[in-house]
């Protein structure tokens, strides 16, 4: 039997614009399933009658249920942490509230473009061990914003490492619980700000 993550890797991966294609719908079909139906009904064969391919065709890519679920799921997360590494590229070396600012507003941008999907997939991710998946992809968005905050124009860190970790977690608590309830963009709008402000004040608090 194979170990975990190599039973949860696609078995092959799109190299050509049609396959991309039909990799994409077969991603989207994934989400669409899950929001309609939830988890235990999610099935390769109604992903495949959704995507419109035929489900010889999806196990061309995946290779189980568990493996299409780890690959949307990663595709996600990636995304996710792109958005964060191209809002730490954009404001080094500004001052520290307009960076702080600018990351928090990025990372609910980037959880909030597809809320469905973002919800859909934390219901899913204890099956394929996104714990790891996430872990990963946070220490590799960590690793950005703590080159973002040492770079600050108007502060210093003696501990940067800590900073980071702190901020960076305070942000996920409530875009998760404000995915739970399914809250309006205004009230979304509204923790995004204190967020903001609560970050901010605690860095320039421990800053030099």
């Amino acid at each position: 039997m194979l170990p975990k993550k190599e039973r949860f890797k696609p078995r092959k991966s799109p190299a050509q614009s049609r396959s991309t294609h039909t990799v994409d719908a077969i991603f989207e079909a994934t989400i669409q399933v899950l929001l309609s139906q939830g988890p235990s009904k999610l099935t390769t064969t109604k992903i495949a009658d959704r995507a419109g391919v035929s489900v010889g065709t999806l196990y061309q890519y995946f290779g189980d249920k568990q493996s299409l679920i780890s690959s949307v799921l990663e595709k996600h997360l990636v995304e996710v942490t792109e958005f964060v590494e191209a809002a730490c590229d954009e404001n080094r070396h500004k001052t520290l509230e307009v960076m702080t600012t600018n990351l928090i507003k990025a990372f609910f941008n980037a959880k909030f473009s597809h809320p469905e999907a973002s919800k859909a997939l934390y219901a899913v991710a204890s099956e394929v061990e996104g714990g790891q998946m996430v872990t990963t992809l946070m220490q590799r968005s960590q690793a950005s914003i703590c080159g973002l905050l040492s770079s600050a124009s108007d502060a210093h860190f003696e501990d940067p490492i800590t900073a980071t970790f702190t901020v960076s977690t305070a942000m996920v608590g409530p875009v998760q619980a404000l995915l739970a309830i399914d809250a309006p963009q205004q009230y979304q709008d509204k923790i995004c700000s204190h967020l903001c402000k609560m970050s901010y004040s605690y860095l320039r608090e421990i800053s030099t």
